[in-house]
């Protein structure tokens, strides 16, 4: 089973072109497929031969509303807030998706506040095995450094990831973080950005 994770296109038909040409069984984007809403239809025509295969979250730059129309449009699962089981050769592990970001200066139509996002991740206490897909990275890790010594993740998705400790957290958001990796106790964590990650299960 492989599992292909994508984040922050921007209206980069180009990068869906290569992402789609990637052998996988499950395709999942972790949002910002547009930029201020714009140039998501053009993204679903690139993406329409994945069909189900692909799950998809909004990022920060569109909304749920957003999202939810255009896989109803092209027949994309909607991962937002869901948990979606897989099986494969290694046994039965669950998979999470939680889309928009924390509040950013940019005023983008997808932001939660923090008690919002630890609302949300609350409804994935005692999972396991858990892998979790959300669109912003957690607060102060190298996955959501912008600039030297300036963060920009959430707290409350750390605090939750350090006491819930999922097998891995994939995230995009932060485009200077684009294919990094670190962990947060037993937590691996990955931004997958617009190149992907390839998960073997």
């Amino acid at each position: 089973m492989k599992i292909l994770i994508f984040s922050d296109i921007h209206g980069d038909i180009g990068a869906l072109e290569r992402i789609v040409a990637q052998p996988a069984d499950i395709y999942i984007a972790a949002g910002d497929l547009a930029t201020f809403r714009r140039g998501l239809d053009s993204c679903g025509e690139a993406l329409e031969s994945l069909g189900q295969r692909l799950w998809l979250l909004p990022g920060n730059h569109e909304t749920h509303d957003d999202t939810r129309a255009l896989c109803q449009r092209y027949g994309f699962v909607d991962f937002h807030r869901q948990v979606r089981t897989v099986e494969s050769a290694g046994g039965t592990t669950h998979w999470a998706g939680l889309g928009y970001s924390n509040v950013t200066p940019f005023h983008t139509p997808g932001e939660y506040s923090e008690e919002e996002i630890a609302q949300a991740l609350a409804a994935f206490d005692g999972i396991q095995p858990l892998y979790l897909v959300v669109h912003f990275p957690p607060w102060n890790t190298k996955l959501d450094e912008f600039a030297p010594g300036k963060h920009a993740g959430s707290p409350s998705l750390r605090a939750w990831v350090e006491r819930a400790q999922p097998v891995r957290l994939f995230c995009g958001h932060i485009h200077e973080t684009a294919g990094l990796s670190t962990s947060l106790g037993a937590t691996q964590c990955l931004n997958a950005g617009p190149n992907g990650c390839l998960v073997e299960l």
